[in-house]
């Protein structure tokens, strides 16, 4: 169970029961709890009181598994009648602004836990940001890595220039740049900071979603390194690992970013006279304390709010994630044209 600061208990409800909302915790692989659903039932500082969703035999499965007081239909009447504290959104992005307008008028709201992409579209996105802002609202997008202890570490010793300087990055994702591709982006930026200019290019692995198609590219960041970001196609095998070459040593990590991880440092070669290579070596960290993404962002969440702090995947965090997905898209209909950053304007809308 995860405690939080002091004893009082928040109700928290749900909008959208699928996969993300409560379905992954059903997956007998998965030996950690990965849902919205699931966090708030096993977290002593919320309750979860109500779930809601379109689609009934959704809504009342979840209901049943979690057991939840109330399921709704309609997420208006939910919101009104349930004087929640904090929110889950975890259904399609070209919903997300039209319920963030309804939650803010709720007083009782202090917090909405977004899933990604934040919006399917910039304005809708900036909106959503601006909105949560003026009404004094917690605004955490579902990026889930931020929230992990292990990715917290490797962000600190990164920034403690134990490494030396980020040179090189290599990212490897399948199933679209919307979808996949949006934890990239968060992982990139929380690593590197702001992007200065993308190229891109439709990548010829096929995402199997044509509203969502996979896109290769290179990215600049305003630190100096550059992230090469290759697409895979997802029905050959799952595929989500980062590549990052500092100039005194290298991170790997593995197995969708949670499970698996490797560093090395440099030293002389033991082949060639006169070289340096790299060597792996420990981590001056844990790395085998369990990976609980969705209790430590629920957690985070509840801290937030007692401390009236920002989040660590905050509104404008998944705003700025949504806008390299957008200049990639830009770049690649343009036929890898240099697109710079921050972006004034873009057209496009994930699907």
């Amino acid at each position: 169970m995860v405690a939080s600061v002091d004893w009082m208990v928040y109700r928290a409800g749900i909008i959208g029961c699928g996969r993300i909302g409560s379905e992954l915790d059903e997956d007998p692989k998965r030996k950690v709890t990965s849902s919205h659903a699931g966090a708030y039932s096993k977290t002593e500082a919320t309750e979860l009181v109500a779930v809601c969703d379109i689609n009934a035999d959704k809504r009342e499965k979840c209901r049943k598994r979690w057991n939840v007081p109330a399921a709704y239909e309609d997420y208006k009447r939910m919101l009104s009648e349930e004087s929640l504290d904090i929110l889950s959104i975890c259904t399609h992005a070209d919903t997300h602004l039209e319920i963030v307008r309804e939650a803010v008028k709720h007083k009782s709201i202090k917090a909405i836990f977004c899933e990604k992409p934040i919006a399917n579209d910039l304005s809708s996105a900036r909106e959503m940001v601006e909105l949560c802002e003026k009404g004094g609202i917690i605004l955490a997008i579902g990026h889930q890595r931020r929230f992990e202890k292990f990715h917290r570490n490797v962000k600190e010793y990164i920034e403690s220039g134990a490494l030396g300087k980020p040179q090189q990055a290599a990212f490897f994702y399948g199933a679209g740049i919307a979808n996949t591709g949006s934890h990239v982006m968060d992982l990139l930026r929380y690593y590197f900071g702001d992007a200065e200019w993308v190229q891109a290019d439709y990548s010829a692995a096929p995402s199997h979603n044509i509203k969502d198609p996979n896109i290769d590219a290179l990215i600049r960041f305003k630190n100096g390194a550059s992230a090469s970001i290759h697409a895979c196609d997802v029905k050959s095998y799952h595929i989500f690992e980062l590549d990052m070459l500092f100039t005194r040593g290298r991170i790997r990590i593995k197995n969708a970013g949670f499970f698996g991880e490797e560093l090395y440092r440099v030293g002389e070669s033991p082949i060639f006279s006169g070289y340096l290579s790299l060597h792996e070596a420990p981590f001056p960290f844990p790395t085998d304390e369990p990976r609980q993404l969705m209790l430590d962002a629920v957690a985070h969440i509840v801290e937030c709010i007692e401390k009236r702090q920002k989040p660590l995947c905050s509104g404008r965090d998944g705003l700025a994630s949504l806008e390299l997905i957008c200049a990639l898209h830009e770049s690649a209909k343009r036929k890898g044209e240099r697109v710079s950053l921050p972006l004034e304007a873009s057209d496009f809308k994930i699907m």
